[in-house]
């Protein structure tokens, strides 16, 4: 989407109170409900809270291209905030060491290369002033972009990486990984998350993010560079300014991820040619009613998709009451996204909350059949990272994944002779001729075997059975199972397997017929029957009874804006001013042109 040219309300809920312009100066004054329940949708509802808006600048009443504009953040009812000042507190910069955007060995597609690069607290760490093993909080995260390259840099991920994981592949300070679309083995705590259009991330004066300690002694950064043309020479030196204190604040603050679909095992691909093709993810209550020990204040709420994204929505249901939509964001922009503050009625998530995550697409432009999930800019996805504190040790990202078992080997009687006479299941009949292939690990073994063998073979298959210890009946213990007891064994864990991972009786039986669609990553039970999400709450108007009635001299005019801002100096200004009455709110400003995301 990025620029466009705004189109006009069909329901317009603003009041023209004055316009004037004086030596060449404009100044406007409007008056819009705090909430206009608009029928199509556009109006968003004006809280105390943060939200993301697109500025523009013009030298003429022309409504045309504006060449001074961008993005920033505001509430409309409150003055800034003060935010915490950085300007004693020592930083680092990681940065990547002057790579070349090019596709690495391994990689798939040369337009969306993944590039990683090693940082070692234990190198870097005599010049902020710590030891090896010291833990220190973030309290601001800037991202750093090279001029030359910026334009390539589609997202940035900061991670640390576990030390006592033994297949970490982390080998010294700066060491570059070329193909990195699939993270490092012990690097996975998500630490910073950056996308196109996002500002600096500064935490509470109380709440740092720690890095370092003993068991993170490495951190990564991940950038995903997409270059469409193919363009040669591209160097990039860009990454990340982080600030910390060295003096552990009271709380600690870690980042959540709800990730309903980032690659294709994770869900089916969206159909191509569609005009709106929308998929849903709920982790249910208790799941997250095992997950968290206490209650959650969100920070921030970033919402990412890829270029077929229009819309997405985290709506949360607390005791069996939908509480509405955790961020408003009518309008999903790939080239402007941020981390918003949530609405003020849910600033906080309970153990126990239902979370359901939709996101919406439009994949007319599509090329071929199919739009697939995954890492490449031409893929989608549909995942919000979420700032919050207290930092919970336990689970604190959610994510879906498909059942692997196939639900119609539960539902389907054996084909094979021997398998029809005992009256047993497709399920038991797969299990039994190819277990590398029935769990799915085929591509790992050099060669197929049965059930019947594993169970007989003893020491051969010791490393199979740590991995499946019922996978035998008793039996095996002395190696001289029968044919016939393996089978009936394998009825027996296909029963088992059935009801946990896809939620259906086992042939013979047929009393449940309907499959579990997705499990959650982050559950436990990892499979469950997708609960049902209770009707959104009504929209609530303020202001639009007394809308009519206000007029400009119920106004005190006063600090009529000056000079209009520009791009350097927007956020500081005092151009824009509002002013906040019991059920609408009056503004004054320069000659800009404001849109809410």
């Amino acid at each position: 989407m990025d620029y466009v040219m705004p189109t006009l309300d069909v329901q317009q809920d603003v009041k023209l109170l004055f316009a004037k312009q004086e030596k060449g100066q404009t100044a406007w004054g409007v008056a819009i409900p705090q909430n206009s329940c608009d029928s199509d949708g556009n109006d968003y509802a004006i809280q105390d809270r943060m939200t993301t808006m697109l500025w523009a600048v013009g030298s003429s009443h022309i409504f045309g291209t504006h060449t001074a504009r961008g993005q920033f953040q505001a509430n409309l009812m409150q003055a800034p905030k003060e935010l915490p000042s950085t300007d004693d507190l020592p930083y680092i910069e990681l940065l990547m060491p002057n790579v070349t955007v090019q596709m690495g060995e391994g990689g798939t597609d040369p337009t969306n290369p993944y590039i990683c690069s090693y940082y070692d607290l234990a190198e870097i760490g005599p010049s902020m002033g710590i030891t090896p093993n010291q833990t220190v909080h973030v309290t601001r995260f800037s991202p750093v972009l090279s001029s030359e390259s910026k334009r390539y840099v589609h997202h940035m991920i900061l991670y640390a990486c576990s030390s006592n994981d033994s297949s970490n592949d982390a080998t010294s300070h700066l060491t570059v990984v070329p193909e990195c679309t699939s993270m490092p083995a012990g690097c996975q705590e998500m630490k910073w998350p950056w996308a196109v259009g996002a500002r600096d991330t500064v935490f509470p004066d109380n709440v740092g993010l720690p890095i370092g300690g003993e068991m993170n002694r490495f951190l990564l950064l991940q950038m995903h560079y997409y270059n469409p043309s193919l363009k040669e020479g591209i160097k990039d030196s860009s990454g990340v300014r982080v600030y910390y204190t060295t003096d552990l604040l009271e709380q600690e603050a870690g980042v959540m991820s709800l990730v309903a679909g980032v690659d294709n095992w994770q869900r089916s691909p969206l159909p191509a040619g569609e005009e709106r093709v929308s998929i849903s993810f709920t982790t249910p209550s208790e799941c997250t009613r095992n997950a968290w020990n206490e209650t959650l204040n969100i920070l921030g709420v970033g919402h990412h998709m890829h270029r077929y994204g229009t819309y997405m929505e985290i709506n949360i249901v607390r005791d069996g009451v939908n509480l509405g939509i955790l961020r408003p964001e009518s309008h999903y922009d790939f080239l402007h996204q941020a981390f918003d503050e949530p609405v003020p009625s849910i600033r906080q998530l309970l153990p126990g909350d239902q979370i359901t995550q939709t996101c919406v697409y439009d994949t007319t432009a599509a090329q071929g059949e199919f739009v697939n999930f995954g890492e490449t800019t031409q893929d989608e996805m549909c995942y919000s990272p979420i700032y919050y504190y207290p930092r919970q040790h336990s689970t604190d990202s959610f994510g879906a994944m498909r059942p692997w078992l196939n639900s119609s080997w539960c539902l389907e009687p054996a084909i094979s002779e021997g398998f029809q006479e005992s009256n047993l299941s497709l399920c038991a009949q797969k299990m039994y001729e190819n277990i590398p292939l029935f769990y799915g690990f085929d591509s790992e073994v050099e060669s197929t075997f049965d059930q019947l063998t594993a169970c007989n073979g003893g020491d051969a298959f010791q490393d199979l059975f740590i991995e499946l210890p019922d996978l035998c009946p008793i039996c095996q213990t002395t190696g001289n199972c029968t044919s016939e007891e393996v089978v009936l064994h394998a009825q027996d864990l296909c029963a088992a397997l059935c009801d946990e991972v896809v939620g259906l009786s086992l042939y013979p039986d047929l009393n449940r017929t309907e499959p579990y669609e997705y499990g959650n990553w982050g559950c436990n039970p990892l499979y469950y029957r997708e609960p049902t999400v209770p009707e959104a709450p009504v929209c609530q108007t303020k202001g639009v009874a007394s809308f009519d009635s206000i007029e400009v001299n119920d106004i005190v005019l006063a600090d009529i804006p000056g000079n209009a801002p520009t791009e350097g100096n927007l956020e500081s200004s005092s151009c824009n001013k509002a002013v906040v009455f019991d059920s609408f709110i009056f503004g004054v400003g320069a000659s800009l042109i404001f849109s809410l995301m």
